[in-house]
């Protein structure tokens, strides 16, 4: 299963974001101005550099990250209906990337040891993404 973020016009800097938490390879990136034209709707050409869609790893997730440009996409609705699971293979790893989400975030539940988990916390990040961080 891959999961899908979308932004309003911030998808490059959350993937720079996450590519620095993560310490990823660079996602791979298509905009808005690289797809298929369609001369009878020409493409605004403040939509040219949004992305259209990325792909970008995470273990062996795929978060797929697209921006919604108002009148191409259905308008963002920031909430609490999307969260992103990421296990942790190190507990240095969980520590470090639970430390970098909260930096400009805030901390949901604490990074510590649970019933189901070497450690376990929750985060929403600055993007109002939240994140379930864990270690089994």
């Amino acid at each position: 299963m891959d999961i899908y973020l979308h932004f309003a016009d911030q998808a490059r800097e959350a993937i720079a974001f996450y590519e620095e938490v993560f310490e990823t390879e660079p996602a791979q990136v298509m905009t808005f101005g690289q797809m298929p034209q369609d001369e009878q709707h020409p493409l605004n050409d403040k939509f040219k550099d949004l992305v259209l869609n990325a792909s970008l790893k995470l273990n062996d997730t795929n978060v797929m990250i697209s921006d919604s440009p108002e009148g191409l996409a259905p308008p963002i609705v920031v909430g609490n209906n999307v969260a992103l699971v990421f296990n942790a293979l190190t507990v240095e790893e969980a520590t470090k990337i639970f430390r970098r989400l909260t930096e400009e975030g805030a901390i949901l539940l604490p990074l510590e040891k649970t019933f189901w988990a070497k450690l376990y916390g929750m985060v929403k990040d600055q993007y109002g993404v939240m994140w379930h961080i864990n270690l089994y």
